[in-house]
């Protein structure tokens, strides 16, 4: 299995190198986030199983990275902040972080917890789902992959597209009408 990548989204950049070598001694891929008003498009380029996110950035707050990144992915955020106010923590998780480590931490401790969310997400715990996909007659959309498969031929869909087919699929024979967002 190829190893598990992690994104840190720290700005105190002797903590962050403090934690991805920490990390990569543990065989994780590791980035830590370069442009702080660019977070979401350094997610979608590296693609993590998990993110370690600081509440306190230069332009905006960890919370709304947080809301950000739920509207794309379901990875597990663990947020390691120096704030240790029940509020923070409270506003950590009610903006969908998964977890919360107060700074200063002990390594052992990030180090379990990250294995625990990535097994709970990923690994022994995660639930098993059966992949969804939408047919019409031989076309057929596998959701998860965002493969079209006609016949015996496979297309790679990207994600745009696989949205336009699966909506398509889901209305046929009828004629599909209005704007896709």
């Amino acid at each position: 299995m190829a190893a598990q990548r992690i994104l840190i989204v720290e700005d105190d950049l002797k903590i962050a190198a403090l934690l991805a070598e920490t990390l990569r001694k543990y065989h994780y891929e590791v980035e830590t986030a370069k442009d702080f008003d660019r977070i979401l498009e350094e997610f979608e380029a590296f693609d993590p199983h998990m993110v370690l996110l600081d509440i306190n950035l230069p332009s905006y707050d960890g919370y709304y990275w947080c809301r950000q990144l739920r509207q794309k992915s379901t990875c597990p955020i663990l947020f390691i902040s120096a704030r240790s106010g029940e509020m923070d923590q409270v506003f950590a998780l009610e903006n969908g972080g998964d977890d919360f480590i107060t700074k200063p931490f002990h390594y052992e401790i990030v180090l379990a917890k990250i294995r625990s969310h990535l097994r709970r997400a990923y690994g022994e715990y995660a639930p098993k789902q059966e992949e969804r996909s939408v047919k019409a007659g031989r076309i057929e959309l596998f959701l998860e992959r965002m493969e079209l498969h006609v016949k015996s031929i496979v297309i790679p869909l990207q994600k745009k597209e696989c949205t336009i087919m699966e909506l398509l699929i889901a209305q046929f024979p009828k004629v599909v009408t209005g704007a896709i967002a």
